[in-house]
This record gives C-alpha cells, structure tokens and sequence, in this order.
C-alpha cells in the first residue's frame, strides 16, 4: 500500500507543477485580459481582473494540493475529504465571484 500512496502522490505532484505551469502560461500571454478587453472592458478593469483571478487561481491549486495530500497520505477518510472538498469549493468560487463582481461595480 505504501508504494501506491508514492505513485498516487508522484501523480498528485505532476498535476499540481502541471497547473502552475498552465497558469504562467495564462499570465504571459494575458489571457483573461485579452478576453475581458474583448468583451468590451477597459484595460485597465481587465488587467486588474486577470491579475486577481490568476493570484486566486495560484491560490486554489495550493489549497486544493494541501486537501488532496491529506487524502493520499490516509489523514482524511473519502467521505471527509469529500465533504472538506465541497466546503472549498464553494468558498473559492464565492471568491472567484466576488473579485469580479466588484471589479466590474468599480469599473461601471
């Protein structure tokens, strides 16, 4: 069982440099920004968005690594991780919604 905890953790770390490297991606070419200017928002409103939604992004990927770690070390049951990863979720997508949200209430 050890020797899959390993693997499962290898994976769960490939995943984790996988995604940090998608989101530097994201933020050398502007992304966000370029698809916020496109629907019409300033620049100035869409680099401030991009800039808030990638730190989150970075963020997320912290936490959601930390929680995933916890189930794979055998610290957390399936059912708690579950319910631990669903309390997450919904706060980071409050979050996500809010730093939009009031980004486009100051720009408007």
């Amino acid at each position: 069982m050890n020797i899959l905890r390993r693997v499962a953790h290898a994976v769960l770390d490939l995943e984790k440099i996988r995604c940090e490297k998608t989101v530097n991606v994201f933020r050398k070419i502007g992304l966000y920004r370029r698809i916020l200017e496109s629907t019409g928002t300033e620049p100035k409103i869409a680099a401030e968005i991009e800039a808030q939604m990638l730190s989150i992004m970075d963020e997320g990927i912290v936490e959601q690594y930390a929680l995933f770690s916890r189930l794979v070390r055998g610290e957390l049951a399936f059912a708690e991780f579950v319910q631990q990863w669903k309390v997450w979720y919904v706060e980071y997508a409050a979050w996500c919604d809010r730093v939009s949200l009031d980004a486009f209430r100051h720009a408007a």
